[in-house]
């Protein structure tokens, strides 16, 4: 042969190799093989043409895969609870197609990740779009059966090394939303044969030993299914976006009603701390008060009720309140601002921050909102977004002006106008009256009571903001 030949035919094989993988040609074969061993026919070839000729003029599924169909698809669009929904979808599609583990991607808007559920997983992960044979699913749009993962060069074994799961065979199906576009995926792993019934220790003899492939028929249902789940996800978006609005003018209202009563200092910050992070569902919320006469930001510590006072300047609190703009961190660990060290001492794991200055009357700067961690409907953590920040500087604008007229900022203006009669009186060389010194002890107290900063700064603040 010669070289020109040789390397035509090496071409020639590249592209059939291609071709192989890009139409599933092995899987074809295989599901063929299968179709063929458990029908046991006198005559395979004639068997098989058949068969091929049946599918090919009928695409429909049969009476009985539909019924099975309608059954879960009714059970799937019954629920709207977006946790419920997930749930739902996982437990009948494990049934629907007899497989040992199902997988289903949500799309996250907000972070642009795909949020993965499990049969097998406790709680959800992150996965990045486009990240291994379900990220690449989602960009394509297309479906993918593969009956031995192990021979799909896409295949990552390494959660198989981990685990000592055996993945076998998997199919993944895309989930379209009503414009075409792709919202989640659905994967069912290892197809299981009729009447298997798993052994008492699972761990030592795993279902990837006796999976088989996924057929024709299964790959129809998933894709009927997928249909009725991206209706079902849609539903469940719809309903956690009225739960969520719901419960911030909920969170809003009450904070009305609250800046209404007659509260002191001390119960109106907690208050309107509560209700800061039920309006956007925060784990930790702090609001500060600027007392500008000693340069610090003080708030209450919601668990003990002391005093929290920080420098004016101090942390992300403080740059906030400083240059009256909205800070917003979607992970503080990459913010060079954030202070970890606080979280190491408590434990707590802060992920997103967000400070929101509020305005006085004048428009001044009077205090600081301070959000840890946004919250989502399923209690995964996130970021805030813009429509937070919108919902709480509409919070800033009813607190503002009522935090600039409270006991704190009342006695701050009595104090600066006591010192300023102090100074013009010995300025101009006058003696106080008996009147005048009856007061000057009192004035004394309640500055000392109301401004005196803590020795040190042992009420660490909620998530290590600052």
């Amino acid at each position: 042969m010669t070289v020109g030949a040789k390397k035509s035919a090496d071409v020639e094989r590249q592209v059939l190799d291609q071709y192989i993988k890009d139409q599933r040609v092995e899987a074809v074969v295989q599901e063929c093989m299968q179709t063929i061993l458990a029908a046991k026919p006198e005559n395979p070839r004639r068997f098989l043409l058949n068969k091929l000729e049946s599918d090919i003029e009928s695409d429909d599924l049969s009476d009985a895969d539909l019924q099975r169909l309608f059954v879960v698809s009714r059970r799937i669009t019954a629920e709207i609870v977006p946790q419920d929904t997930i749930n739902i979808v996982i437990s009948e599609t494990l049934q629907l197609l007899n497989c040992d583990t199902v997988s289903l991607f949500v799309l996250d808007r907000k972070m642009e990740m795909l949020r993965l559920y499990a049969s097998n997983l406790d709680t959800p992960i992150m996965v990045r779009v486009g990240q291994g044979i379900a990220g690449s699913v989602f960009l394509s749009g297309e479906l993918v059966n593969i009956p031995d993962c192990y021979q799909y060069p896409a295949f990552d074994s390494s959660f198989d090394v981990k685990t000592g799961y055996l993945t076998k065979s998997m199919i993944v199906v895309p989930i379209l939303d009503y414009d075409g576009q792709s919202c989640g995926v659905i994967q069912a792993i290892n197809k299981m044969p009729a009447n298997y019934v798993p052994p008492p220790d699972s761990k030592k003899f795993p279902a990837g030993k006796r999976a088989i492939a996924f057929s024709r028929q299964d790959e129809k249902m998933m894709i009927h299914l997928a249909q009725h789940v991206a209706i079902a996800m849609r539903n469940a978006e719809v309903y956690r976006e009225a739960i969520a609005c719901s419960e911030r003018a909920t969170g809003l209202l009450n904070t009305i009603q609250s800046l209404s009563q007659d509260l002191g200092t001390q119960s109106l910050l907690l208050t309107l701390t509560m209700h800061a992070s039920k309006v956007c569902s925060a784990q930790r919320s702090t609001v500060f008060i600027l007392d500008d006469h000693v340069e610090q930001l003080w708030s209450v510590s919601t668990d003990t009720g002391a005093e929290i006072r920080i420098p004016k300047r101090a942390g992300i609190a403080g740059e906030c309140c400083c240059s009256g703009a909205v800070i917003n961190i979607p992970d503080a660990y990459a913010d060079p601002r954030f202070n970890q060290q606080i979280d190491i001492k408590t434990g707590f794991r802060t992920k997103s921050i967000l400070a929101i200055p509020m305005l006085g009357a004048e428009q001044e700067v009077v205090g600081v909102i301070q959000m840890i961690n946004k919250v989502s409907y399923d209690g995964q953590l996130e970021y805030f977004d813009e429509d937070d920040i919108e919902i709480m500087q509409l919070f800033g604008t009813f607190v503002g002006p009522k935090l600039s007229h409270s006991s704190l900022t009342a006695s701050k203006k009595q104090v600066h106008q006591s010192e300023g009669e102090m100074a013009l009186g010995r300025s101009a060389n006058t003696a106080l009256t008996p009147e005048a010194h009856s007061h000057r002890p009192e004035a004394s107290r309640n500055r000392k009571s109301i401004l005196a900063p803590l020795d040190t700064f042992d009420e660490e603040l909620p998530g290590g903001g600052d």
